[in-house]
């Protein structure tokens, strides 16, 4: 089909329109005057959509992430925050110019666990140990109230075990024991110190104290009676300047002891000189004695009244001692 002479832009017809008289009707223009070319202008960049859309997603992700994470409050699952920063990921794709704000660091959420059997126990250990006083330690260093106390403990020694000897036995205990037997009787013991060996065991009612035989001086006695108003003796000792050839006595008579008690004639002392001889007496009844000296053989047996008389026994050489003796009352 042919166009006609009049026929513009706006003329034409349609497939269905060939059978239909008289002209087409015009389309209406708008009033105003059209725009040039030159002064056209597009529309702006907030105005197109690719660009408005992931600029509003970064701004609702800017405002309602902080809102999402300050309104969860640290959930166990931490989903939220996942979700958030998924969302906040996503918006940073989507719009590469806008950087979003650092997600902030909420504390961990605190572990509830139900008490169990072995808390319970570890509480009641931890309140048996209050009130009750920490073990001072003795070495090392302690701190206290900011001031450093260093204690030196000091070591134990060696410990020696010692053994306490029994008693020595005495006349005078010889002569107790002999009371406890016989309370009425009347009795002396007596025990000689003699040199090289100390001394002896006491002897009691004529059994012999020292040695025989052995060259050995008695340098003292010891001797306790009972039963006889008490006994004081003397003792004759060797002279280192004898006159006559003689020795001499001690300065004076021991005290009157009474029964069942000590009494020492001559010195046990190791310098001590020999004894040459002694004198004994007696309160009530007689006292006796029978003597051996250095290199002789054993004297008779002499005896005496009760004080002021006394016994001698032994000899006056300065050069001769008194080796062994016997004594009864």
């Amino acid at each position: 089909m042919g166009l006609g002479a009049d026929s513009g832009p706006w003329s034409g017809g349609r497939a269905g329109d060939e059978g239909r008289s008289g002209p087409l009707p015009r389309p209406v223009r708008r009033a105003g005057s059209r725009q040039s070319d030159d002064e056209f202008e597009g529309p702006g960049l907030l105005s197109r959509p690719l660009v408005v859309g992931p600029v509003a997603l970064g701004v609702a992700a800017l405002v309602i992430i902080p809102l999402v994470v300050l309104g969860s409050g640290g959930s166990d699952d931490g989903g939220n925050q996942d979700q958030a920063a998924a969302g906040s990921s996503a918006s940073a794709e989507a719009s590469p110019s806008l950087t979003a704000p650092p997600r902030p660091i909420s504390p961990p959420p605190p572990v509830t666990t139900s008490p169990s059997a072995e808390d319970d126990e570890k509480d009641k250990d931890k309140d048996k140990g209050k009130g009750k006083p920490k073990p001072k330690d003795t070495t090392g260093t302690q701190s206290g109230g900011g001031v450093t106390v260093t204690v030196t403990a000091t070591a134990p020694g060696n410990t020696t075990t010692v053994t306490a000897k029994p008693p020595q036995d005495t006349a005078a205990t010889a002569v107790k024991r002999l009371a406890a037997s016989d309370p009425s009787g009347r009795h002396i013991c007596y025990r000689a110190y003699v040199s090289g060996r100390g001394w002896q065991k006491p002897v009691c009612d004529g059994t012999m104290a020292g040695t025989t035989g052995q060259n050995r001086p008695i340098k003292a006695l010891n001797i306790a009676v009972h039963g006889v108003d008490g006994s004081a003796g003397n003792a004759f000792r060797h002279s280192a300047k004898p006159v006559d050839g003689r020795g001499e006595w001690q300065p004076s008579w021991t005290a009157v002891t009474g029964n069942g008690k000590n009494y020492t004639i001559g010195s046990p002392k190791k310098d001590a000189p020999n004894m040459l001889g002694f004198a004994l007496n007696v309160g009530s009844g007689e006292i006796c004695n029978t003597i051996r000296l250095r290199q002789r053989d054993w004297g008779g047996r002499v005896c005496s009244k009760p004080r002021p008389e006394f016994v001698f026994g032994g000899t006056l050489e300065n050069d001769v001692w008194l080796e062994a003796v016997k004594l009864t009352v």
